[in-house]
């Protein structure tokens, strides 16, 4: 997993707006398969925790495997900035607002 300077520089911002200090991406059970789930949240007992350019990422293993090639990126659409991650096949966003 990657983060643009862009993705960086906003979850610094909101991290450091935040009682939270981790970025978790974690399984929310489907239908036919694990969903992600994205937040600012604790870790959990399991989760791997990593440092991505400064910025505590804690990993739910059972979405590792969806998180190869995700790049972590910010940009500003239709005045609200909020984050996205991307790979190859799909992008996600997920807006999240520094107070």
């Amino acid at each position: 997993m990657d983060i643009s300077t862009e993705g960086k520089n906003y979850l610094a911002q909101v991290l450091e707006d935040s009682d939270v200090k981790t970025l978790r991406f974690y399984g929310i059970p489907g239908c036919c398969s694990v969903n992600l789930g994205i937040g600012l949240e604790e870790a959990k007992e399991n989760d791997e925790i990593v440092t991505i350019e400064g910025i505590q990422v804690a990993i739910d293993p059972i979405v590792k495997s969806q998180l190869d090639g995700v790049t972590i990126h910010a940009e500003e659409e239709n005045g609200e900035i909020g984050w996205l991650y991307t790979d190859e096949l799909l992008t996600c966003v997920y807006i999240i607002q520094a107070h």
